[in-house]
């Protein structure tokens, strides 16, 4: 535990979250690129039903690299990093078993915030034991990963799994209100909520947001992915701008927990595009299988509910999921920038060599 203790608190959480962010930018970057493409070629062949499994399947790697990579941020060896990615997948959720069928399925990414613990708590007990174990540490590290903390993991994730549940409730309560509330509202929550480990695309299609809403959601999602590009912008390579305009805003989890006035933006941009997403010529729909998603999933989903002129609808889907988000995302910015002053460049600055 002494090597534990030369870290703060603060430094401890600001590796995980590190170490988790990565992941899950890894994970998700294929399906969030050029899933879309394939999922769009997939009814064409085998061959590119095949590679849409392929790209999509790489998001199932999220519990298993969140521990990998925080282990690696504390420099765990092998045996102790291997360990740890054991705990997080064993304690993710992402997991489920059916005793009927004595079968396994791989269910997404699990719960991540218990997927956070769960990688704090191995790496804690890891600390913990180090100096037992010694040269037994092949023996018994990959049991206490396991068995141990991954068991804890199971038992506490319905629990923690009811926050997601109850964001879920609130959000499925908000669709019930007219639809100038309800679109407003709903940007702005899921604004903000693909920027925090609750997954939108569980969220969505667990509760059924959809129709009007799915569109207002997907919308307030798309804001997020643009005003947090336009951001990193400033201060990091286009690489990384490109992946936030995709979907990648989960690896600034480090950066909002040191910063969380990062979110204001980021919720007025969503609400801005829900706000003008409620207008009756503007309104979007999406399937709740859509709606957690922003650009470039939903507006291909959201396409497929118009009638009428082709020109025409792709006119409306391009000006409210590319020209509406970059308009709120440069207005919503530089307002909290420059006129609440409670943002600076720097708290986006993603040191990727971390």
């Amino acid at each position: 535990m002494t090597e534990l203790k030369q870290y703060s608190p603060g430094a401890f959480w600001n590796k995980v979250m590190s170490a988790v962010a990565m992941a899950i930018v890894v994970s998700v970057t294929p399906s969030a690129i050029i899933g879309p493409v394939f999922q769009a070629l997939a009814d064409h062949g085998a061959f590119w039903a095949s590679l849409n499994m392929i790209t999509n399947l790489a998001m199932y790697a999220v519990p298993v690299l969140c521990g990998a990579l925080a282990a690696g941020q504390f420099g765990f060896n092998m045996i102790e990093k291997t360990s740890v990615a054991l705990a997080t997948l064993i304690g993710s959720g992402a997991v489920a078993y059916s005793a009927k069928d004595q079968t396994y399925t791989l269910i997404g990414m699990g719960d991540l915030i218990n997927t956070i613990l769960v990688t704090a708590l191995a790496i804690v007990v890891i600390f913990a034991v180090r100096q037992y174990v010694g040269s037994w540490s092949i023996i018994w590290d990959p049991i206490i990963g396991a068995c141990v903390v991954g068991g804890i993991g199971t038992w506490t994730y319905p629990y923690v799994h009811l926050i997601s549940t109850t964001v879920g409730t609130f959000l499925n309560q908000v669709t019930k209100l007219e639809p100038l509330l309800m679109c407003t509202i709903l940007g702005l929550a899921f604004a903000v909520i693909i920027a925090t480990p609750l997954s939108t695309v569980g969220l969505a299609y667990a509760f059924s947001i959809a129709g009007i809403a799915g569109g207002a959601a997907s919308v307030g999602i798309t804001a997020c992915f643009f005003t947090v590009a336009y951001a990193v912008s400033k201060v990091n390579g286009k690489g990384l701008v490109v992946a936030m305009a995709f979907g990648s805003v989960k690896m600034m989890l480090a950066n909002f927990l040191r910063h969380p006035q990062m979110l204001i933006p980021i919720a007025l941009s969503g609400a801005l595009a829900g706000l003008v997403d409620s207008l009756p010529f503007a309104r979007m729909e999406n399937g709740a299988a859509y709606a957690g998603f922003g650009f470039p999933v939903a507006p291909i989903n959201a396409y497929t509910h118009f009638h009428g002129s082709v020109g025409a609808n792709l006119l409306t889907v391009g000006l409210m999921y590319l020209v509406l988000p970059t308009v709120v995302a440069l207005l919503s910015y530089h307002f909290c920038k420059n006129v609440l002053h409670i943002v600076d460049e720097n708290h986006w600055y993603v040191d990727l060599n971390a």
